[in-house]
């Protein structure tokens, strides 16, 4: 069977990314939306999840790029490299990592909505000592799924962002085929962060094989946004 789901991340950001993210999903081919808990806009997307069931919600772990809930600002800055460095080389930074990952999934079940998934910001997931954190956090009976690092391309790598998760992902696959965690089959967007464009998704989802095959989505706006125009253009 071939599941194909259109997430968007960052859901909570801003109030103004969560309108587009439900309209996208209302109006569009929007499956499914991270949600980022502790941030200007989490209240309200929160409210906006719990009144649309037939919207998906997962977890968007973050840990850098955003507002910490334990702590005033993070100890290695807002650049995602630099904080999978700091949390590779010091135990002390790791000790930082716990408490937060627990707070942010004690926050989330405190919504009472159904976590569908799990994935981070920047993709921090799929370091080794976040792995290692989710697994304790996340009950053994979990049933969502977690976002796979099976990254494919849609039309290249022009971002530097972009690259270095091109040259991750074959690390990131063997840390992630070594949880417990179903995982996405494949990953389509990272690439074309910010402008997804409608005609190569469908190209590219209509040849997939059976499996789970995510793509990914930043709407931002509803106005002057690309990714919210192509998920209007992609309903069925």
């Amino acid at each position: 069977m071939k599941q194909v789901v259109f997430i968007a991340d960052d859901f909570g950001l801003t109030e103004a990314a969560n309108r587009a993210i439900l309209r996208a999903h209302r109006e569009g081919a929007l499956t499914g939306a991270s949600l980022m808990l502790g941030q200007p806009g989490t209240a309200g997307a929160v409210a906006l999840a719990q009144a649309n069931p037939t919207l998906q919600i997962g977890w968007h772990l973050h840990l850098c790029d955003s507002t910490p809930t334990t702590c005033g600002r993070w100890p290695w800055g807002n650049a995602p490299f630099a904080a999978g460095c700091r949390l590779g080389a010091s135990d002390a930074n790791r000790e930082t990592l716990r408490p937060e990952i627990a707070q942010q999934w004690r926050l989330f079940q405190a919504t009472g909505l159904r976590c569908a998934f799990v994935n981070a910001h920047h993709h921090l997931h799929v370091h080794p000592a976040v792995l290692r954190e989710l697994d304790r956090v996340l009950p053994p009976d979990f049933a969502g799924w977690l976002r796979g690092f099976n990254v494919q391309l849609l039309g290249g790598w022009p971002a530097r962002d972009a690259l270095l998760a091109k040259l991750a992902a074959p690390f990131a696959r063997r840390w992630l085929s070594r949880t417990r965690f179903r995982l996405s089959d494949t990953l389509w967007g990272l690439d074309r962060l910010f402008r997804m464009d409608a005609g190569e998704i469908r190209r590219a989802a209509g040849a997939l094989p059976s499996g789970r095959h995510e793509f990914v989505f930043h709407p931002r706006a509803e106005q002057g946004d690309a990714d919210f125009a192509t998920l209007l253009r992609l309903r069925p």
